[in-house]
């Protein structure tokens, strides 16, 4: 199985091979190495330049894992904590999301394919992540609305979503819904870097960078451990989630 890692935050480095990969998005230059007998494809989300999270070209990033034969997708990010008992500084592996952003959503925009969301991480991918955050962290799993960005949220909009969800952040969707109309397994990982408004005094970037970088290593010792843990062979239904949303 060849395994993708989409870096957020933090995470715009890896060593190996630089490559460019064609889509019908535009070229995406990915780094390829090799990690406990698998190919591995990383791909900075924002760019070296830090793209904001509504300029991210969502679409030739995940083309770009599929034509590179990708089949399962570990993708981290950095993520607003809107309950007190979800720390800064500890793991969150989503189960669950809401879209509150105005982006495009799908490759297919000339046929009717309605994939279905009642599951919308891999549940095998996502079991494995959750296990290996938890030796490694204190790790909480749950519910990540996604807000359009680039600005932070009020306290009013945070003191409305926390009734539905645990987590804000700004990257998750459309990345996840595209792995799912191409038929990758996708989970997310995220770093919980800060109460959201109105959970604290104000947002602090600077407490931000320290916490995503000070979980770094953590964070890169999950994914090691959860790539080793993957199986050869696909057991889920992620792969055939366009053929049966199609009428």
């Amino acid at each position: 199985m060849k395994v993708g890692i989409i870096g957020g935050t933090g995470l715009y480095e890896m060593e190996g091979e630089a490559i460019v990969v064609e889509t019908n998005y535009g070229d995406v230059e990915m780094i390829f190495f090799e990690k406990h007998d698998r190919q591995i494809f990383f791909i900075p989300r924002h760019g070296k330049k830090h793209k904001p999270a509504h300029s991210v070209n969502y679409f030739a990033n995940i083309e770009a894992m599929k034509n590179a034969g990708v089949e399962a997708i570990i993708a981290t990010s950095t993520v607003g904590s809107m309950k007190k008992e979800i720390k800064p500084g500890s793991i969150f592996i989503p189960n669950d999301f809401i879209d509150f952003t105005r982006r495009k959503t799908t490759f297919f925009d000339d046929e009717a394919v309605h994939i279905d969301m009642s599951q919308p991480f891999c549940p095998i991918i996502r079991k494995i992540l959750f296990e290996e955050a938890r030796k490694q962290s204190i790790a909480h799993e749950g519910v990540y609305v996604v807000t359009q960005g680039p600005r932070l949220e009020t306290k009013a909009e945070i003191s409305m979503l926390r009734n539905f969800a645990d987590v804000v952040g700004m990257t998750l969707f459309p990345e996840i819904v595209l792995a799912r109309e191409k038929g990758i397994c996708y989970a997310s990982l995220c770093i919980v870097s800060n109460f959201a408004a109105g959970l604290q005094e104000k947002l602090d970037i600077e407490e931000i960078k320290r916490i995503y970088e000070n979980k770094k290593r953590v964070v890169l010792s999950i994914i090691d451990g959860c790539i080793k843990r993957l199986p050869e062979e696909r057991k889920c239904d992620c792969k055939n989630a366009a053929d049966k949303g199609r009428i």
